[in-house]
């Protein structure tokens, strides 16, 4: 009897001595925390030069086609143009390719077409700094195609997105052109007024004033 409780004292006694587990273990806790941060660190350095590299790519996709459009090979362009936003999708080459291939479109007489892919890009929320170049290219899509209306409100948005006072300026002027062709005085008269009351050390403001004082008949 007293040998089996004497057994029985030495196996818990080197229970209680054993090796610790690991996750009571602090050394080994801090250990693997670090493998994980280095592993995180990775990760994020290799995604940053997986973008970069596609953005390189992309780059040089785009210059190319620019080339193929400045050399007058429109069809060729285009295809490029197209190619590259499917395979280089979310890079700023991706965006401004949009832009290209609907200008390119509107040089080949398909305003209709280039206000559908503008639309389409401007309903994906692209970055602000886009913004104001794809609607104010809508505009003119628009306006080539007789939609006058929806011309002066795409150059309004326009306006309220770019970040250059005479963007701004250039913009709402051609809100009023596009506004008064549509048979809209009032909206017209709001454009050209927000030039010269908002923008009047810009190229446009001669012309606003102009047209101001045509729809008024003098009156600022």
């Amino acid at each position: 009897m007293a040998t089996t409780v004497e057994a029985t004292s030495r196996e818990q006694a080197n229970a209680e001595t054993g090796p610790t587990p690991w996750y009571r273990d602090r050394n080994r806790l801090a250990l693997a925390g670090g493998i994980a941060l280095l592993l995180i660190a990775l990760l994020a350095w290799f995604i940053q030069a997986s973008n970069r590299r596609k953005e390189e790519f992309a780059q040089r996709s785009l210059t190319q086609a620019r080339s193929a459009a400045e050399a007058g090979n429109l069809p060729l362009a285009s295809s490029e143009l197209q190619k590259l936003i499917q395979t280089y999708e979310g890079t700023d080459a991706a965006s401004e390719a949009v832009i290209t291939l609907n200008q390119v479109r509107m040089v080949n007489g398909q305003s209709e077409l280039a206000a559908v892919g503008l639309r389409a890009f401007l309903a994906d929320n692209p970055e602000e700094k886009y913004r104001a170049p794809a609607s104010g290219l809508l505009g003119a899509a628009l306006e080539n195609a007789g939609r006058y209306g929806e011309a002066g409100e795409a150059f309004t948005n326009a306006s309220k997105t770019a970040g250059l006072e005479y963007l701004r300026a250039r913009y709402l002027v051609d809100a009023g052109r596009s506004y008064r062709a549509a048979g809209k005085p009032a909206e017209a008269t709001a454009a050209y007024r927000s030039v010269v009351q908002n923008f009047p050390k810009t190229a446009s403001f001669t012309e606003a004033q102009v047209r101001l004082a045509e729809l008024t008949g003098g009156r600022m």
